[in-house]
């Protein structure tokens, strides 16, 4: 009961991130460096979801999410991603490991791809609404401006729907980790710093400023004499 009930303010917290995303306020709440940590404390572990958040964050950072410019959506994914991970990690007594992230993002990138057509049939849902709310008013219905309200739900439900089922699914995600021998296991561990480095350099692609490149190549320097140092020192 209490992994169902755990599960439900996820897909709640999960749905109003994507209510929030694109049709009301837009304060960013709904952005994986914000939305995984948010539902990592919720499920007891917030550094496991700021773990997830970051990379996810650098890797869609280009997404602009404005008029009809549908990017992927990096929401459903950071939800869900944050929502079966740190459970699993819990359930391993672990933690959220490199292998176990590098798993769930490969079982859950497409719900990416899969958001995108969610929101672009949501978009066509509400501009069906919009059309009859008009007509109503035209005909003189005052309770036509509620219509609105009504295209908030596909996204909702939807989101609510996945990620809750991605919590519930999350002992099946341990055990598959748990199962993972020594070479699958390194295999994991360095396909999840690959996802890191290609989430960095997605992110200064992103970035519109001439000394982005010179400012990552300083960065790169420095962390590389800091890690030969840091190795002399052991």
């Amino acid at each position: 009961m209490e992994r169902l009930l755990l599960s439900a303010i996820v897909g709640v917290v999960a749905g109003l991130a994507a209510v929030e995303r694109k049709g009301a306020f837009q304060l960013m709440l709904s952005r994986p460096l914000v939305l995984a940590p948010i539902l990592g404390l919720i499920l007891g572990d917030g550094r496991a979801g700021l773990l997830v958040g970051v990379p996810l964050e650098l890797l869609f950072l280009g997404g602009v999410n404005l008029g009809g410019n549908l990017p992927d959506n990096e929401t459903l994914l950071a939800a869900a991603l944050t929502a079966m991970v740190v459970p699993a990690g819990a359930r391993l007594g672990t933690g959220v490991d490199p292998p176990l992230a590098a798993l769930g993002l490969a079982l859950l990138f497409p719900l990416a791809l899969y958001g995108r057509r969610l929101e672009r049939a949501s978009e066509q849902r509400n501009a069906e609404i919009a059309a009859e709310a008009m007509q109503r008013v035209q005909a003189g219905d005052p309770s036509a401006t509620t219509l609105n309200l009504r295209g908030l739900l596909l996204p909702f439900g939807a989101t609510f729907g996945i990620c809750a089922l991605a919590s519930l699914f999350a002992p099946v995600l341990g055990w598959l980790r748990a199962e993972c021998g020594p070479a699958a296991v390194l295999a994991l561990s360095g396909a999840w710093h690959a996802t890191l480095a290609v989430a960095g350099a997605c992110a200064i692609r992103a970035i519109r400023d001439s000394r982005a490149p010179f400012f990552a190549g300083l960065s790169a320097a420095v962390l590389v004499a800091a890690a030969f140092a840091f190795r002399g020192a052991l």
